[in-house]
């Protein structure tokens, strides 16, 4: 599949549509957000290459939703909640049978409210596959939005996963 221009993305429902920059808040408080928002996405991939599904069930919200797309803005695949991102992600896992690692980078969070306890945040994702060689899985963009829970936690109340392409056969339990 031919990738999108880079602009495409930024059509999805006014999703990616990043600010340019400008003064924001980088106190403390904000800060310490920022680093928590970074740590949600490095959790989220970590957790993802070595199969530790609690881990990344305590990425999302309860009423999570979690969407995939490759090379066009509409998903091919959308989660609704916490327990079915549980669920479909334990089949995607147990079917790909090869070893991922999700290298995410350049994290920017463009809006954060401290006083709602809110975020949208994007970052770059690159998924190497390794089975009987190296090679490159994927290319990946993601937006997402956050929010801070009761216990301190910045957890995605909605991760969208744009890929440019992907590289192999799309496990069948993360097509609909």
């Amino acid at each position: 599949m031919i990738p999108l221009p880079p602009q495409a993305w930024a059509h999805r429902q006014g999703r990616l549509a990043m600010r340019g920059l400008q003064p924001a808040d980088f106190g403390m408080e904000a800060l310490a957000a920022r680093a928590r928002i970074a740590d949600a996405f490095s959790r989220f991939g970590i957790a993802y290459d070595e199969a530790q599904i609690d881990v990344i069930a305590s990425c999302f919200t309860e009423d999570v939703v979690f969407e995939v797309a490759e090379g066009r803005a509409e998903p091919f695949t959308r989660f609704e909640g916490r327990i079915e991102v549980r669920e479909r992600l334990t089949r995607i896992i147990a079917e790909q049978g090869d070893q991922r690692r999700h290298l995410i980078t350049n994290v920017i969070v463009d809006e954060l409210d401290l006083a709602m306890g809110t975020a949208a945040a994007i970052a770059y994702g690159v998924v190497t596959v390794a089975a009987d060689h190296l090679r490159l899985g994927a290319s990946v963009i993601y937006d997402a939005r956050l929010r801070r829970e009761q216990d301190g936690c910045w957890r995605f109340s909605a991760f969208f996963i744009g890929m440019d392409a992907y590289e192999g056969v799309k496990p069948s339990s993360g097509v609909e």
